[in-house]
């Protein structure tokens, strides 16, 4: 067994697992198994350091929640993009960040307030 092998196997049998780090969550109506780490971040229009470019203008709103999700590629089944929405325990979530490593995507996503 190579290295590569092993990593993905602790990402199936240890990483992903239910009594380690995972929980089960329904994603875009789908049962899986995903790490949810829930994060602190500014309001929305502060993030980049007052960089106006990061929103609308138009837009007024504000970061409620965010959180970090993620994901075993195995498990998704569409294109994950940045400013896409998902659908996480029935609640809509913009997805904010998208980094794929291997064996997993990383999400930041958020829900917004207007």
């Amino acid at each position: 067994m190579n290295f590569r092998d092993a990593y993905r196997d602790e990402l199936k049998e240890a990483f992903f697992d239910t009594d380690e780090f995972a929980s089960e969550h329904v994603i875009d109506g789908k049962p899986m198994k995903v790490i949810l780490t829930k994060v602190n971040l500014q309001d929305a229009r502060k993030a980049r350091d007052g960089a106006k470019a990061s929103l609308n203008p138009k837009e007024r709103a504000i970061n409620k929640a965010a959180m970090i999700l993620r994901i075993r590629e195995e498990d998704v089944d569409r294109k994950l993009t940045v400013n896409a929405v998902i659908n996480l325990d029935g609640e809509n979530m913009w997805i904010n960040e998208v980094e794929h490593m291997e064996g997993m995507y990383r999400l930041l996503v958020g829900k917004y307030k207007v």
